[in-house]
């Protein structure tokens, strides 16, 4: 059963802004290949990616017309976005943006390369995804798909730390959604900000533990501080970073010094707490000695080195230090700071950055989820976490994906 052209047009135009339970009710229970491919933008708007997934399939293998039929399949890349295979649909996504520019729909070969940019974020491969999206906006955009372009540029600042950048992307999507109110996109946007406001972790500076948000964090990234962060596993001076997440025992006794700074810590105090045994031993001390070399010639470069004191070691900083801290000491925690950016992680990837093994990545994740703090999405390879209401990788936009008149 078809419904009348009117009732797909008010559908499609109730999807272009954003109220996808409007357009349901519709497009009803129209099964041609158009109405099946706004109830799946609409089940895709709602979160129903299973769903969605099979009314676009139905819609390509029904559709006469190549354009729809290409923009039904450039909505299905959004659903595997969605449903946690980022690599996936950065593949799909370059494939149809090109056969939708061929097919002279510049709009959703636009939006699809903003699908590849958010792809790319969901990767890590933050360069790549800011060229994508540079490209795109040196088109000529509508003011939605503006305002996407902002999100995007908005989603890659958090996972950079960089709030002040993202808060500003932000404000360019509020402007260009003037011209173009969007429900769904103003949820996203207002969803970001508290996020970025959000405190996350805590900083050990001067004897003192305070709260921090995004924005003091990259405050102390980017001031005149040797930053110990405990949440990445790194240390940061100046313009250099020192990745540790893969050397556990010489981020611990940078993380045992950088706590005691300015004072010392005993040789087996330290020698205990890094290698976590209760009694040292001479062998113990004769590795604290390695280690310790290990980790001065690690840190060239940050103005800084563990040096020998008279009762142990102390770390020698030409800058002041800070520690930042997961709110709490679990995995959890920790893992739950890296969530933080939005995106969806692998239990592979989240083990990697926080410095511990893929099994204890996965018992910390599965108490988030049972907790209600993290929401576990995809099957097999294609597991990934996000927190809840993560603002843009796992929300499906769709803007430029409903078919014309």
């Amino acid at each position: 059963m078809s419904s009348p052209p009117d009732a797909l047009l008010a559908a499609a135009r109730a999807l272009a802004g954003g109220d996808p339970l409007r357009a349901l009710a519709g497009v009803g229970r129209d099964d041609s290949a158009r109405g099946l491919t706004l109830r799946g933008i609409a089940y895709a708007q709602l979160g129903d990616l299973e769903l969605a997934r099979d009314a676009l399939a139905r819609a390509v293998d029904l559709a006469d017309d190549p354009l729809l039929a290409a923009r039904a399949r450039a909505a299905l890349v959004e659903v595997e976005l969605g449903s946690g295979a980022p690599a996936l649909a950065a593949r799909e996504a370059r494939l149809a943006a090109d056969a939708l520019e061929r097919l002279g729909d510049p709009r959703n070969a636009a939006m699809q390369r903003l699908v590849l940019a958010r792809a790319e974020v969901l990767l890590g491969r933050l360069n790549e995804a800011r060229r994508a999206v540079e490209a795109v906006l040196a088109g000529d955009l509508g003011p939605d798909l503006r305002a996407v372009a902002s999100l995007v540029q908005a989603e890659i600042a958090v996972r950079a730390l960089a709030p002040t950048d993202a808060r500003s992307a932000l404000a360019r999507a509020r402007e260009a959604m003037a011209h173009a109110p969007h429900q769904l996109l103003a949820r996203t946007v207002e969803a970001l900000e508290q996020e970025l406001a959000r405190p996350l972790a805590s900083v050990w500076r001067a004897g003192v533990t305070t709260e921090a948000d995004l924005f003091a964090i990259e405050a102390l990234s980017r001031g005149h501080l040797l930053l110990v962060d405990a949440c990445r596993r790194l240390a940061l001076g100046g313009r250099v970073t020192i990745p540790l997440a893969r050397r556990p025992v010489l981020f611990a006794l940078l993380l045992e010094l950088a706590r005691a700074w300015p004072a010392a810590v005993a040789r087996d105090l330290l020698a205990a707490r890094a290698f976590s045994v209760r009694r040292v031993n001479d062998s113990h001390r004769a590795r604290l000695r390695v280690e310790i070399g290990r980790l001065r010639k690690l840190m060239d470069g940050l103005a800084a080195a563990p040096v020998a004191s008279d009762d142990g070691y102390l770390l020698a900083s030409q800058r002041d230090v800070a520690v930042l801290l997961p709110p709490t000491d679990d995995e959890a925690a920790r893992l739950g700071l890296l969530l933080g950016d939005g995106a969806a992680w692998s239990a592979q990837a989240l083990a990697e950055h926080a410095g511990v093994s893929r099994r204890t990545a996965q018992r910390a994740l599965q108490q988030l989820v049972e907790r209600g703090a993290v929401v576990r999405t995809g099957k097999g390879k294609d597991v990934r976490y996000t927190r809840p209401g993560a603002p843009i990788a796992s929300r499906m936009l769709l803007l430029g994906l409903v078919p014309g008149g």
